[in-house]
């Protein structure tokens, strides 16, 4: 089970300069505003935002049927998933995305996959109906594998390039930013004080035990974001899961990638005819 989470004490004057970038990395995202484009969109979508942990999300819910969830990743913001909102509305669902903690237009300072996977879990209890399915990308599949972990249950879900285990995340920002190996586990337990839990309990070992429906995943080999292996390893431990590598899509190209997501709402559609 994973704790609530606890604030970890802010950075100090006197901190090594490498460590306290380690932590502002893992814990503070930039907020990426809205285009014209999707503010005009979303226009007429909103809903009342969502009191979570003592901050708001803001959410959106477009279209009328089954329910699909969409969830953004880190650096991110809801309106990043627009371009499979539209033709999952043309074939008959409904879709709510809606800004992480921290993110967008949602309030919040810090957050980490575990405060996503908790906010996840919150605007689904919210919405009190059966989800249909879920699309997330990067940190956002990190979140539903947490979401699933806690018992909630979809008839499918497709993950983009995310994250499988929050060790070799925490181990790469490490390494990222020079740390020693003192530093190296001061910071993993800095990251440990934040989420509230063991950084070994959010790693796929203990979470597959939730991959109880059929899934997508979706990863491009040259992702310099999140590494490949991380779908790859997802893929050995979900026996439904089906693995479609793509190419030349980088890490966030594939939103945008009218293949890509063809092929996630054909996959969507097809839990609901079965």
């Amino acid at each position: 089970m994973l704790a609530s989470p606890v604030h970890a004490a802010p950075l100090q004057a006197h901190d090594d300069g490498h460590l306290a970038a380690a932590r502002h990395a893992f814990s503070a995202p930039e907020r990426v505003p809205l285009s014209a484009e999707e503010r005009a969109t979303l226009a007429g979508h909103a809903e009342a935002p969502l009191r979570h942990e003592g901050h708001k999300l803001t959410r959106w819910t477009l279209g009328s049927g089954p329910r699909v969830v969409l969830v953004h990743g880190w650096n991110s913001r809801g309106a990043h998933l627009l371009a499979f909102a539209r033709p999952l509305v043309e074939a008959g669902f409904s879709v709510t995305l809606f800004d992480l903690p921290a993110h967008g237009d949602s309030t919040g300072h810090a957050a980490s996959v575990v405060h996503a996977g908790r906010a996840l879990r919150a605007v689904v209890a919210d919405i009190g109906a059966e989800v249909h399915g879920v699309i997330g990308h990067s940190m956002g599949s990190a979140a539903a594998l947490l979401a699933f972990a806690h018992g909630w249950q979809v008839r499918r879900s497709v993950h983009l390039a995310g994250p499988s285990s929050l060790t070799p995340m925490v181990k790469g920002l490490a390494a990222a930013h020079g740390l020693g190996p003192a530093d190296a586990a001061a910071f993993a337990g800095w990251v440990e004080r934040f989420i509230g839990t063991r950084i070994t309990y959010v790693d796929l070992e203990r979470l597959q035990h939730g991959l109880r429906h059929p899934g997508l995943i979706i990863h491009d080999p040259a992702d310099r974001t999140v590494p490949f292996a991380a779908s790859e390893a997802l893929h050995a431990a979900w026996a439904g899961s089906r693995f479609e590598p793509v190419h030349d899509l980088g890490h966030r190209r594939l939103l945008a990638d009218a293949d890509v997501i063809a092929r996630s709402i054909a996959f969507i559609a097809e839990g609901r005819a079965s």
